[in-house]
C-alpha cells in the first residue's frame, strides 16, 4: 500500500509549521497567505505527497466560513454563561468584531472530551477564560485550529494570542480604593478557580497586604450554591472577627457578604465597605449601590475577534497579546462619610 493515500492535511500542516485552515488556503487560494508561508506549505505537500480529496477541495480551499466562541464557566456548569452580563457582552463584542469578515460565528459549550471540536467543521476558535489544563485549548491545539483566548492561558501566560485585563492592577486598584476610604483591615473573598484572573488576584492580595502591613484573610465559596454563599458571607461578618471591607474577585460572593450585612443589620458602608468586578451586573441594582470593576468585556470581544480574523486570513498580527483599559465605577457601597 502507497503509504502517500494517507496522508491528510494535519500532516501537512504539521510539517510545515502552520495550522490546516492555513494549507487549505495556500493550496487552494481561497484567501490571501504570504509568499513565504504558501511556499513552505507547497513544499510540505509536495514532500508528502498530499493530494486534496476531490470531493472537499471546494470545501477546504476556501476555508469553511465558520468561527467558534467557547465560553469557560468559571463557577458551575450548572450556570450558563447566558445568565452572565459580562459573557452576554463579550458574545456581542465578538459578533461586532467578526461582522463584514464574512465570517458566521457559533458558540460551542465548553467539553471535557473535545466531542464539539471533533464534530465542528471550523476556521478558528475563541476560547474565554480558559482554565488549568484546559481541555477545549488542548482540543483546538491538537487539531492545529488558530486560536485566540479571551484571559490567559494559566499554563502558559506570556504565550499564544489573547485579549486580556491586568488581574494585577484591577485588584491593586481595588485595594488602593478601600485603603484610601479608611480601611484597615480588608478581606477577599472568591470562588477556587484555576483561571489566570483569579490566581493572580489571590497572588496580588496577599502581595499588597504584605507590601502595607495587613494581615491578609481570604475566604473561600467552597461550592456554587446560595447555601455555601450565605455560610461565607456569615463566616466573614461574625462578630469579634469582622473586616471593616472586603474585596471580591468576583461579584455573587461580594453580593452575598452585602446581602448578609443586612440581614445583620449591619451599615454598608459605615461598618463595612464592599467592591467587586462586574460580572451579573447586580451591584448597580443592589442595596445599596455597589463598588464594582467593569471590565468592557465588549471591547475584549471585539479585539479576539478582529485577532482571530488575522490569524485564519494567515496574516501576522502586529499585537498577538493585548492589554486592554478596565474602570473602577465608585458607588454606594464604599463611600464612606
Amino acid at each position: 500500500m502507497d503509504a502517500r493515500k494517507n496522508v491528510n492535511i494535519k500532516d501537512v500542516a504539521r510539517l510545515a509549521g502552520v495550522s490546516p485552515t492555513t494549507v487549505s488556503h495556500a493550496l487552494g487560494g481561497g484567501r490571501p497567505v504570504s509568499a513565504a508561508t504558501q511556499a513552505r506549505v507547497r513544499d510540505a505537500a509536495e514532500r508528502l505527497g498530499y493530494r486534496p480529496h476531490p470531493g472537499a477541495r471546494s470545501l477546504k480551499a476556501s476555508g469553511t466560513g465558520v468561527l467558534a466562541l467557547c465560553a469557560v464557566n468559571v463557577t458551575s456548569p450548572e450556570v450558563s454563561f447566558a445568565d452572565l452580563e459580562y459573557y452576554f457582552k463579550l458574545i456581542r463584542g465578538v459578533t461586532e468584531g467578526t461582522y463584514g469578515s464574512e465570517f458566521a460565528l457559533v458558540v460551542v459549550p465548553e467539553s471535557e472530551s473535545g466531542v464539539y471540536w471533533d464534530r465542528l467543521l471550523l476556521d478558528g476558535a475563541i476560547i474565554a477564560d480558559p482554565v488549568a489544563a484546559d481541555p477545549n485549548l488542548r482540543a483546538l491545539r491538537a487539531r492545529h485550529v488558530p486560536c485566540v483566548t479571551i484571559g490567559r492561558d494559566p499554563d502558559a501566560p506570556d504565550e499564544g494570542y489573547w485579549v486580556d485585563g491586568d488581574a494585577e492592577a484591577a485588584t491593586r486598584l481595588f485595594l488602593d480604593h478601600l485603603a484610601a476610604r479608611g480601611a484597615r483591615d480588608i478581606a477577599a473573598v472568591t470562588w477556587m478557580t484555576s483561571d489566570y484572573w483569579t490566581q493572580t488576584g489571590i497572588r496580588t492580595y496577599h502581595t499588597w497586604c504584605e507590601e502595607h502591613g495587613r494581615r491578609p484573610r481570604l475566604e473561600i465559596v467552597p461550592e456554587d450554591n446560595e447555601a455555601a454563599l450565605r455560610e461565607t458571607a456569615s463566616r466573614l461578618l461574625a462578630r469579634g472577627t469582622r473586616p471593616d471591607a472586603v474585596c471580591g474577585l468576583y461579584e455573587l460572593p461580594a453580593i452575598a457578604v452585602l446581602r448578609r450585612a443586612a440581614e445583620l443589620g449591619i451599615d454598608v458602608p459605615g461598618e463595612i465597605m464592599i467592591a467587586a468586578p462586574s460580572d451579573f451586573g447586580l451591584g448597580a441594582t443592589s442595596s445599596p449601590p455597589m463598588t464594582t470593576l467593569d471590565y468592557h468585556p465588549e471591547e475584549h470581544g471585539r479585539e479576539a475577534a478582529r485577532l482571530l480574523v488575522q490569524l485564519v486570513r494567515g496574516e501576522t498580527p502586529a499585537e498577538p497579546r493585548r492589554l486592554l483599559p478596565f474602570s473602577l465605577i465608585e458607588r454606594e457601597s464604599t463611600r464612606r462619610r
